[in-house]
């Protein structure tokens, strides 16, 4: 005899990416999942807006959701989404069963150097700078597919969306209003990540979030789903995945 069903998964993308980082994910995951765009980015590039908030991407998160009326979810988020969806179980906790942190963003600002926030934005439609950054973040090649789809990714966001994380998102401190979490959480990181480091997963975002599990990984760089999705796997449906 089986139990209740388990809520379902939403996964939630990071900076300049869409769902489709999460396709090597899907193609294990038994039941499937929803893959929501935050505004500026993937098919949702139109409603992106200079200035936009960290809120703002986690307000409109909500209301997909709700609007989809099968919560509460657990929920996942890489990078930029793993702030996004932070902030939204922290806000909206009847939304939120459970939090997956992939590779996430701290909830305080995000440590980068002047040179590289400027080399960030700058990058904005610019598919050599955006082939040699998908490339830096990467511990091996990507696959070319994947490698394609998210130079075309970083093309298709929207510029006043690209700017606002660059300005703003990635600078904002979150941390006060992580009061109203009550959903446990899982942060999945890898120890060879150049982008959001070992360093910064353990001091800022497990600093922040004592009571989180944190589960570290290796041989993947910044793009966790698509180079280990079985580790990504392993914590959405550890029951149903076969190694």
């Amino acid at each position: 005899m089986t139990g209740p069903a388990q809520p379902r998964w939403a996964l939630v993308h990071g900076f300049g990416t869409s769902r489709g980082v999460w396709r090597r994910v899907l193609e294990g995951l038994p039941a499937g999942a929803l893959t929501p765009e935050l505004p500026g980015f993937g098919d949702n590039a139109a409603a992106g807006r200079p200035g936009q908030t960290t809120a703002d991407m986690a307000e409109s998160l909500a209301r997909t959701l709700r609007a989809a009326g099968e919560g509460p979810y657990r929920l996942a988020g890489h990078s930029m989404g793993g702030k996004v969806v932070l902030l939204l179980a922290a806000r909206h906790p009847d939304l939120v069963a459970e939090l997956l942190l992939v590779a996430p963003s701290p909830p305080s600002p995000e440590p980068m150097s002047d040179e590289d926030r400027a080399g960030l934005r700058a990058a904005h439609g610019d598919r050599a700078a955006l082939e040699e950054q998908y490339r830096t973040i990467a511990y091996s090649p990507l696959l070319p597919e994947d490698f394609e789809a998210l130079v075309r990714d970083g093309l298709r966001a929207d510029a006043g969306a690209w700017a606002a994380w660059t300005d703003v998102g990635s600078l904002e401190d979150v941390r006060g209003d992580l009061g109203g979490l009550r959903a446990p959480v899982t942060v999945l990181y890898s120890e060879d990540d150049t982008s959001i480091t070992p360093d910064t997963i353990r001091g800022q975002v497990l600093g922040a979030l004592p009571q989180a599990r944190a589960v570290a990984t290796r041989g993947s760089g910044h793009f966790i789903p698509l180079e280990r999705p079985q580790d990504v796997l392993a914590l959405l449906a550890p029951q149903e995945v076969q190694s």
